[in-house]
């Protein structure tokens, strides 16, 4: 059960006349380094800003640097990592800042990895487990970014949308996720609807699909962020494919546009073809 505290901070994060969110995602410094996009994050911060983002993600660290260029957008603050993709193990994480420094710079939730069928699962759902624990006595929601064994380690090894997706597999993870005591779920989308719903159903909490690595086809990534709040996703979170695109604040404006449901497919892509 929420919190006051929680149930506040969760009206900051999702807009109250469609339920949904939108999150520009720029946390990824802390796995992959300076990586295109982020060299200077107050950049794709001013274009989540620009482009109607509800949202952005980021480590407390860097939060410290972008605060003054959020506007009205939540901040959900990234509390893990220490595993980078040049170590042995990508997923045998650890907590960064704890939960009471990402209240003491304004965020509206945090953020952790929780790895299942790893070999490191068990201190990856146990640091989950004791984050949800501070993020309830505090009244901070969490995100639990859900993965499951084939799209953890693995995944960065490999090429764009080469990885297939155990819908089981992913069932569990989000379910793990909600036992533990999430209030939302950051996770995969299927590739299919109909097999996307069947994740939905599985967790009593809201879903928001996450990005992954840039797309070759716009469109095609477009259709995908459709595809998912069809099925019952309540938004998404995007990094990559947002500030590594030639034109990150109308490509904000054209996902929020989708998730939102205020604009078609077709409509977003007119406005990307256009700038």
């Amino acid at each position: 059960m929420c919190t006051i505290g929680k149930i506040l901070r969760l009206r900051r994060i999702f807009r109250r006349d469609t339920g949904r969110s939108f999150i520009v995602a720029i946390d990824h410094g802390v796995r992959f380094g300076a990586i295109k996009g982020i060299e200077d994050p107050r950049i794709p911060v001013k274009a989540a800003r620009d482009g109607g983002a509800d949202a952005v993600m980021a480590t407390p660290a860097i939060a410290r640097i972008i605060y003054d260029d959020l506007g009205d957008m939540s901040l959900i603050a990234r509390i893990d990592g220490a595993a980078t993709i040049i170590g042995p193990d990508i997923t045998d994480d650890d907590i960064i800042s704890p939960v009471e420094d990402a209240i003491a710079i304004g965020a509206d939730a945090v953020v952790a990895f929780g790895y299942v069928g790893v070999e490191k699962e068990k201190s990856s759902l146990r640091k989950l487990s004791i984050i949800s624990s501070r993020c309830f006595r505090y009244g901070i929601p969490l995100m639990a970014e859900m993965i499951p064994p084939e799209l953890s380690s693995k995944h960065y090894a490999k090429k764009k949308g080469e990885w297939e997706v155990d819908i089981d597999r992913l069932k569990l993870a989000v379910r793990v996720g909600a036992e533990l005591g999430a209030d939302m779920i950051k996770t995969y989308y299927t590739g299919d609807p109909d097999s996307f719903k069947e994740v939905v159903k599985a967790s009593p909490i809201p879903i928001l699909v996450l990005g992954g690595p840039p797309t070759d086809s716009v469109e095609d990534f477009l259709s995908m962020i459709e595809a998912s709040i069809e099925a019952g996703a309540r938004g998404a979170v995007i990094g990559r494919n947002v500030w590594q695109h030639s034109n990150p604040t109308i490509m904000v404006k054209a996902l929020s546009g989708i998730v939102h449901r205020y604009i078609s497919l077709e409509e977003a892509m007119r406005w990307l073809r256009e700038g």
